[in-house]
């Protein structure tokens, strides 16, 4: 059944959605920084401040156009650049203003989306009166007056903002910003930035500045617009305005060769395969920091799949080795390594991150994460690693989190990279011959903690509750359940009605096949008979040897010592008692 938008099963769980193996884009982008002579660096200034005003005045108009924007409007925008450039340069800046004004389309279509969906849920808390819940849609109200007082206010002005956002998508206006709204927004406060004009004018140019080249394949070296050649030359090809410029540092057809080279340190080999193969390679020179880098994107051809492979022979094969179940959290992944039938193996890993600070730094936390987990992937033979599907993408209010901590949850929420994370672990695992397969992390710490924190606890480590966690996104990964199912437990023979206090067990009912609810509540729990031999300190045993050590305030009756040979038939231990 539907409920507030999410399909929810009988028992009122939300309903999982089925594992599936993240697919690799191949798309590779290697960086590498250019040191500049003085001649280089006035052409290369010249040219980003050309290509920068071509680009702001192209995507002016693009906007201006909006929704209403056709063929013929982009194939005049495209002859007026080449009429100043040439037809490649004309390309990619009509290509990147499209984009950039599609991308501020879905923005737009995002934040409405949010918008509409924050009214919705306040609206449903305020009618549920304060500290109380609504049993039919699980909806709870405010934890006090004061903030119900405070919310009251709240859908209102949502709508208003929504009401705005909603004309202007409907008109087809999005709001772009070339080098972005919070350096333009600086720019009115620069003494609190601690910045001279100077410097924010640097800061300004280097973020409008993007000299970027599509690839062509079948052209020499892949690119005509910024070619590099396999020895680390580069030649670009001059506008006609900067061609007459300098051309008494061109050739006769405008190109203008940089007395740098280029060569880079990681993945050089494919780049190389790429050029000398003449396949499309798309080349983006910006600057940072008075810094000059160059970054090559290219896709490297594909091996082809053997015929009749399908995406279950795949799932199949990845799940062949094992798998190594990962939990990611604010300020650490833990992972454990999960054989075939889905039991942990070992103890589980913990890998420190810490993702404050600069993006540099934060995109160096995230590449040590994505190494560490491959390197104990490959060390335990594992085939693949599971990873949850963290979107994050709902509303704050949808989150149900309120005051202080509700901002705090949020704000440690939103430093996670979750989407950078997935992306560049794909891409690692893909070429380090692993697999990667995403599941809905739907009570995967609930039941971790339920069913296993417990159950792999020892005398010397005791197992955290994100450590259980990644032992049920492990096998959510692998198909299977949070727990056990019934149907691999040996079923304990129902005994005659004996004296209370002897110990003896009885049967009990462990929950529907099939599902991941909780087990129903019984009035017995099975026990292990002090005679039997201890195979595993299993949480029944627990609590069997507890009630043993506990004194008791009344005298029992005797224990009848001629039942021993019937209980040693009838109680039997799973050997595997963490399998599914």
């Amino acid at each position: 059944m539907l409920v507030g938008g999410v399909v929810r099963s009988a028992s009122g769980l939300r309903v999982l959605a089925p594992p599936r193996l993240a697919e690799c884009s191949g798309t590779l982008a290697v960086r590498t920084r250019l040191h500049l002579s003085p001649w280089d660096e006035e052409v290369l200034v010249e040219l980003g401040g050309f290509v920068s005003q071509l680009a702001a005045r192209d995507l002016a108009e693009r906007v201006f156009l909006g929704a209403k924007h056709s063929n013929e409007d982009f194939a005049r925008r495209k002859r007026e650049i080449s009429a100043l450039s040439s037809s490649r340069w004309a390309g990619t800046i009509t290509r990147g203003s499209n984009e950039q004004w599609a991308l501020a389309r879905r923005a737009q279509a995002a934040h409405l989306e949010r918008l509409d969906a924050a009214i919705t849920t306040v609206r449903a808390r305020l009618a549920v009166p304060v500290a109380a819940c609504d049993v039919a849609t699980r909806t709870k109200g405010y934890p006090s007056v004061l903030v119900r007082a405070a919310k009251q206010r709240r859908p209102d002005r949502l709508e208003a903002v929504a009401a705005r956002v909603r004309a202007d998508e409907a008109a087809g206006r999005v709001r772009v910003v070339r080098g972005g709204r919070e350096l333009l927004h600086t720019r009115l406060h620069l003494e609190q930035a601690g910045l001279s004009v100077e410097e924010w004018r640097r800061q300004w140019f280097e973020a409008r500045c993007r000299i970027e080249a599509d690839g062509e394949a079948g052209k020499r070296h892949g690119n005509q617009t910024i070619s590099i050649a396999p020895n680390g030359t580069v030649t670009i090809k001059l506008p006609p305005e900067l061609a007459t410029r300098f051309a008494e540092h061109c050739d006769r057809h405008g190109r203008y060769t940089l007395d740098a080279t280029c060569s880079f340190a990681y993945r050089n080999a494919e780049w190389q395969a790429q050029v000398q193969a003449q396949r499309a390679v798309g080349y983006t020179i910006r600057f940072e920091n008075g810094r000059c880098y160059l970054t090559a994107a290219f896709t490297p051809p594909r091996p082809d799949l053997p015929a009749g492979v399908d995406e279950e022979t795949l799932m199949a094969a990845a799940r062949a080795g094992g798998i190594v179940g990962v939990d990611h959290n604010a300020d650490h992944l833990a992972a454990w390594r999960l054989d075939v039938h889905g039991n942990p193996v070992g103890r589980p890993v913990r890998i420190e991150v810490d993702y404050q600070g600069t993006t540099a730094r934060r995109d160096a936390q995230l590449r040590h994460a994505c190494s560490a987990l491959i390197r104990q992937a490959k060390a335990t033979g594992a085939t693949s690693l599971v990873i949850e599907d963290l979107g994050f993408d709902t509303s704050r209010e949808q989150c149900g989190w309120t005051g202080r901590s509700g901002r705090a949850f949020r704000n440690t929420v939103a430093g996670m990279p979750t989407a950078k994370f997935a992306v560049r672990l794909v891409a690692m695992a893909h070429r380090a011959g692993l697999a990667v397969i995403v599941v809905d992390p739907a009570y995967s710490s609930r039941w971790g903690a339920a069913h296993w924190r417990a159950a792999t606890s020892t005398a010397v480590q005791e197992t955290s509750r994100h450590d259980a966690a990644a032992i049920v996104i492990g096998r959510r990964g692998q198909g299977l359940g949070a727990r056990r199912r019934a149907e691999k437990t040996v079923p304990l023979k129902k005994k005659e009605a004996a004296p209370a206090g002897n110990g003896e067990p009885c049967a009990t009912t462990r929950g529907r096949a099939g599902t991941e609810d909780h087990r129903p509540h019984t009035a017995h729990t099975p026990t292990r008979p002090h005679h039997a031999p201890r195979t595993r300190a299993c949480p029944e045993d627990r609590a069997h040897d507890a009630r043993r050590r506990r004194p008791q305030a009344t005298a029992q009756p005797a224990e009848d010592r001629s039942r021993q040979a019937t209980d040693r038939q009838s109680w039997t231990q799973d050997s595997l008692w963490l399998s599914e």
